[in-house]
């Protein structure tokens, strides 16, 4: 017969998803906030008309992607990302205009749904089409290189539960 006490589990247990050897507490009160920020983040992105100024949708891209680059700016690096100016050195529309130069952000078509951001790092050059969900975790991170091409509907999941 088994003892009872091997039968509870911690508090950390049932607040949190196992992920192999990595508890993930998804109550945890600093993710809860990041999922937050995050979920206002693409809202406010999913908002800007197509038109909009590239600029305008490369702020809104770091505000979901790069949260440390918007809530502190002092640490973009002024000689490789901004130019005299203040604005960004190569926005993704330029390229277009000259494929020598390589774009500082993503393309990324709305809406797109990111669970935090906190970890994620797409490549300048790639373009991201509509509703993609990229299922990212504080606890690992998404890596998606240069020159990706991810098409409509698609859905790209960080960690997954371990069997």
């Amino acid at each position: 017969m088994s003892d009872d006490s091997t039968m509870v589990s911690t508090s950390d247990e049932l607040e949190g998803t196992f992920f192999g050897d990595v508890i993930f507490p998804a109550g945890n009160p600093d993710f809860r906030a990041a999922r937050n920020r995050c979920a206002r983040a693409c809202r406010v992105f999913n908002s800007t008309p197509d038109d909009a100024d590239p600029e305008e949708r490369c702020q809104k891209w770091l505000e979901i992607s790069s949260p440390r680059l918007t809530l502190f700016p002092s640490i973009v690096r002024p000689n490789r990302d901004r130019n005299e100016d203040g604005s960004l050195a190569v926005t993704h529309d330029q390229t277009f205009a000259n494929p020598a130069l390589t774009a500082r952000t993503p393309f990324v078509k709305p809406p797109v749904y990111i669970d935090y951001g906190i970890r994620l790092h797409v490549g300048g050059s790639t373009f991201i089409n509509r509703n993609c969900m990229i299922m990212d975790t504080p606890v690992a991170d998404v890596v998606i290189g240069e020159g990706c091409n991810i098409g409509p509907n698609c859905t790209i999941i960080g960690v997954t539960p371990a069997a």
